[in-house]
């Protein structure tokens, strides 16, 4: 039985910030719907969650057809998983030289505005904040993809989920980017670009080329101060035993093919009707 707190918010709150670093490339998205859980149900504070995923992994939309987006059969002689995350937004490729974030927080948290559209405005100025922060000033949102963009090439990415009074905004953070087999595993590499690209290296750019010797301790710095210029300060927390168990049972969620293709089946079943 879950003991549930009762948190009143009389002041502007500290969010609680967790790095966990590097994990499994599909731990990520159960740890993150762990908290998720743990948030609606009283069990801790609002949070900000860095993450990094420990191998090369393509990341699903909640509402995308796997088979529109991804060479299947490429992924699967490269070991490279498809995940299905629980956020909506658009298909991406991700590993270790990137910093994927959730701000996770109740929705009447006083801080954030209220509603989807508002939410990624405010969220995605905490990215422009750290890009501030790093010395990079030629920055901008596209509130068409809710995306940021440096010097008019895309540097991150968002998507998000409401459910049961809780927000979960995330988004990517790139340090570096391998285009090469980004290339090979999607199949439409271009589409969530702004502008008339054909080739994502037109579109995309990332920390590494913006500044050349920046270390990742020094992205997650700027990054959690961009955050802490919109949020307040936060303060260092560990994950409680419920999160920790949770996101140990919700694995075999996401490994089921059921979940992974579910968009996919249902669109077969639809087809099936229709004939």
């Amino acid at each position: 039985m879950l003991c549930r707190l009762t948190l009143t918010v009389t002041v502007r709150m500290k969010f609680r910030f967790i790095d966990v670093d590097i994990v499994d490339s599909i731990y990520g998205v159960a740890l993150f719907e762990a908290i998720m859980k743990s948030v609606e149900n009283g069990i801790v504070e609002d949070t900000i969650l860095f993450w990094r995923p420990s191998k090369p992994a393509v990341y699903i939309g909640y509402h995308q057809l796997v088979h529109e987006e991804v060479n299947v059969d490429i992924c699967k002689k490269r070991d490279i998983p498809i995940v299905r995350r629980i956020l909506g937004g658009g298909t991406g490729y991700s590993d270790r030289n990137q910093i994927i974030y959730n701000i996770i927080f109740r929705e009447d948290n006083p801080i954030i505005p209220y509603g989807p559209r508002n939410v990624y405005r405010f969220i995605l100025k905490g990215v422009v904040e750290a890009l501030y922060g790093i010395g990079i000033r030629n920055v901008e949102i596209d509130e068409e993809r809710f995306g940021v963009y440096v010097n008019g090439k895309k540097i991150s990415g968002s998507g998000q989920l409401t459910s049961n009074g809780v927000v979960n905004s995330g988004g990517s953070f790139l340090i570096d980017f391998d285009f090469k087999t980004m290339k090979k595993i999607l199949k439409n590499p271009v589409k969530n670009l702004k502008g008339d690209v054909e080739n994502p290296e037109d579109g995309i750019t990332y920390l590494k080329r913006e500044v050349r010797d920046i270390k990742m301790e020094d992205a997650k710095k700027a990054l959690r101060n961009g955050f802490e210029k919109i949020l307040g300060r936060s303060h260092d927390g560990i994950l409680s035993k419920y999160e920790k168990e949770l996101a140990d049972k919700l694995m075999d969620k996401y490994l089921d093919e059921k979940w992974i293709f579910r968009a996919d089946i249902r669109n077969q079943k639809r087809q099936k009707r229709r004939e």
